[in-house]
């Protein structure tokens, strides 16, 4: 009588082969008297193509849309079909007698299970493996106390709802769009997602909220102040609306006011100081921890999640696809063999650390790191009890995150002095802020990272104050002398362009603007992916040329753009039909929501988004990609003439330069509508119906457009 044991890596299952007592280097699999360890190599099965249905699905027609295969019909990957082959013989070995998923403890893990199962035909028991540690310690721990599968059925049906769903979506969806854009004048394929759409609708909208974004002047009036104490500096303010207004729109009403004051004395009108607490940060999820490795190091999504795995399989982090930054009221047990392990490793810089939390234990941790229900299927990214001993390079760097993260939470909060003095000449008013560190607590283990001043944007808004840290001792009444006024020009900026991280901050909080409130909960702790998709989804969209790095800056491509725009659906590109999936998706899994009535909805839901893009396809023979009327402006490719339901425009082909996005409104023959008043190149429509010269980007108004054709 024999027990399988599959699990979802290699790595994973020779770990828990390992802590069992099962000796053995197999390629495929360990066994002894009465357990066998095998494994997957991620997924091992996926769903077969349309065409494997119908053979006239080869061909992408839209008269053949939507499509619904039934039932979903599943083929091995050809990659990896030996370890598929080797893994369902053992599920259906005569001596097997039950079947033990320990594969990721999660939904993905749990369909990867489920398409092997099922494929293979087994039909044994199925006990489930849950585990967020591969410690030795931690893996007997969940093999004694695992449970039958039955009890996960509503996490498989969230599963296999989730992919059969997404397959629908992207497989209608993109064939429908692909054609309509290419009737349009595009070329190649246009992919969409639940996910990878409304992604890139937000690194889209950024973009045009940056192009369409006009820059206005002001200027900023700063006074020198000469007190007992010392110099200080103050801005000058005034009150209107019950918001704090520092700007001047003109430059001659700054000099006025600066000629007016000159020469005038100062008086303190008031200094307030305060102690301000700031409590330590939340433990790193995934997400978290892949926007820090990209502010402090660059690292890329995957890149984090790549390092990660190799510090969870090598035994050192705990599970790292987690979307939770809480602890459980367990694990609260377990962290003194954490705190020792750090100790003992090679971090010796964190020893005093250490030594210091030793002379106040035992600590009892805030609420707000341990929190039963805030932990869904894993607790926060953690070390583990076996120390490091010989990391090197990004291993090093990201094991550091967490390990410093940790200990930071057993420190008392940082505690900082802020200073605000109003010092008022004539009856205008100046201020001054100045903060200083009085106890560093948990920051000294963890520092913040703080970006560069030179990065912050000025926007539209009050100019961000400026810290003039520790100031000169003044008091109320003291009056002071005024040595210098003098006036400061600026420019609001746009919003600036996305990092990485930024990104993957954007993609966490998707949703919080919803106003459904099961929605919003759906979406709190996933937003847009999950902790274990959001790097494949940015990955995805850059091979697919929708997005580019440019440096550390994460931009849309023309092709990227014009499918965000071009996509009249405004479901496929907003994170709330996520919310409203996940919403239900968590239903289900729960037991209180039926697969087959989600399944049959998202059907409904695929015929009319393929029926509204089939609306929006532009009549008549479709025009030809390759129609070229001239050369680019800016990158000298070719510029191509596209037509989008009876309105033409010209576009670059950007072979030159793929960020090139060079297009402007024409006629049929592609001859600009209109040219710019002030360089005479041709011009555009935004989004918004304003009008901007293609070629110098400077807006115009329509009374002064100068009407007309350009050769090309």
């Amino acid at each position: 009588m024999t027990r399988l044991i599959i699990s979802e890596k290699p790595s994973m299952g020779r770990a828990i082969a390992s802590a069992l007592g099962i000796q053995g280097k197999g390629r495929s699999f360990i066994q002894n008297n009465d357990i066998i360890v095998t494994w997957c190599v991620g997924h091992l099965v996926e769903a077969v193509g349309p065409e494997a249905y119908d053979p006239k699905l080869k061909s992408w027609r839209l008269e053949m849309l939507p499509f619904f295969p039934d039932p979903f019909r599943y083929v091995t990957i050809s990659a990896t079909r030996d370890q598929y082959e080797i893994v369902a013989k053992l599920m259906t070995r005569e001596d097997v007698v039950d079947v033990v998923n320990a594969t990721d403890a999660g939904r993905e893990g749990e369909l990867i299970f489920d398409l092997v199962y099922r494929l293979s035909g087994c039909t044994k028991p199925v006990q489930r493996f849950w585990t967020s540690s591969l410690t030795d310690n931690a893996i007997r721990e969940a093999y004694s106390r695992m449970k039958p599968g039955e009890a996960y059925i509503g996490l498989r049906d969230a599963a296999r709802s989730r992919q059969e769903s997404d397959w629908l979506v992207g497989i209608n969806c993109t064939r429908a769009q692909t054609i309509v854009m290419q009737r349009a004048g595009g070329e190649g394929v246009y992919s969409i997602g639940r996910v990878q759409t409304p992604t890139l609708a937000l690194l889209v909208n950024r973009e045009l909220e940056i192009l369409n974004f006009v820059p206005r002047d002001f200027w900023t009036l700063i006074a020198t102040f000469q007190a007992m104490g010392g110099i200080y500096k103050g801005k000058w303010f005034r009150k209107v609306d019950g918001k704090d207004q520092d700007r001047f729109s003109l430059e001659e009403d700054a000099k006025e006011l600066s000629n007016r004051l000159s020469g005038l004395p100062g008086k303190v009108s008031s200094v307030t100081s305060k102690s301000v607490s700031i409590r330590p940060e939340l433990l790193y999820d995934l997400t978290n921890l892949q926007k820090e490795a990209n502010k402090r190091f660059g690292f890329t999504a995957g890149h984090t999640l790549e390092v990660a795995q190799g510090l969870y399989e090598a035994k050192l982090i705990s599970y790292p696809r987690t979307n939770s930054r809480c602890l459980t009221e367990s694990d609260e047990q377990k962290a003194t063999g954490w705190i020792r392990a750090i100790a003992q490793g090679q971090l010796t810089h964190l020893q005093p650390f250490v030594a210091e939390l030793r002379t106040r234990w035992p600590i009892k941790l805030d609420k707000r790191f341990v929190n039963d229900k805030e932990v869904e299927d894993h607790s926060a990214l953690v070390p583990t009890d076996n120390p490091a001993k010989s990391l090197q390079g990004d291993n090093l760097k990201i094991y550091e995150l967490i390990a410093r993260r940790f200990l930071s939470v057993y420190f008392p909060e940082r505690i900082e002095n802020k200073t605000t003095i109003i010092t008022k000449i004539d009856k205008e008013t100046f201020k001054t802020t100045g903060t200083v560190l009085k106890e560093p607590g948990w920051s000294a283990v963890d520092p913040p990272h703080s970006r560069p001043k030179k990065e912050k944007a000025k926007s539209d808004g009050p100019e961000e104050e400026e810290d003039s840290g520790l100031l000169p001792a003044v008091a109320k009444a003291e009056e002071v002398e005024t040595k210098e006024l003098s006036t400061k020009a600026g420019k609001t900026s746009p919003p600036k362009r996305m990092t990485e991280g930024d990104l993957l901050g954007s993609m966490q909080s998707a949703g919080k603007e919803l106003e459904d409130d099961e929605l919003k909960g759906a979406m709190k702790d996933c937003g847009l992916g999950t902790p274990a998709t959001r790097a494949n989804i940015i990955e995805t969209l850059l091979k697919r040329g929708f997005v580019e790095r440019v440096r550390k800056i994460l931009q849309p491509t023309a092709k990227g753009t014009e499918l965000v725009q071009s996509i009249r659906t405004e479901s496929l590109k907003s994170p709330k039909m996520t919310g409203e999936w996940e919403a239900r998706l968590e239903r289900i899994r729960r037991g209180e929501g039926s697969r087959g009535e989600f399944m049959d909805d998202i059907k409904t839901f695929v015929t009319e988004l393929v029926n509204q893009i089939k609306k929006n396809a532009p009549q008549g023979k479709p025009r030809v990609y390759g129609t070229v009327v001239g050369r680019c402006l800016k990158c000298n490719s070719n510029l191509h003439l596209r037509d989008w339901k009876g309105h033409y425009y010209v576009k670059c082909a950007a072979s030159a330069d793929p960020a090139c996005q060079m297009s402007y409104d024409s006629d049929a023959e592609g001859k600009p509508l209109a040219f710019c008043r002030f360089c005479k190149g041709p011009v555009r429509t935004t989004r918004n119906g304003g009008k901007i010269c293609a070629q110098c980007n400077k807006w115009q108004t329509a009374k002064n457009s100068l009407q007309g054709h350009m050769k090309t």
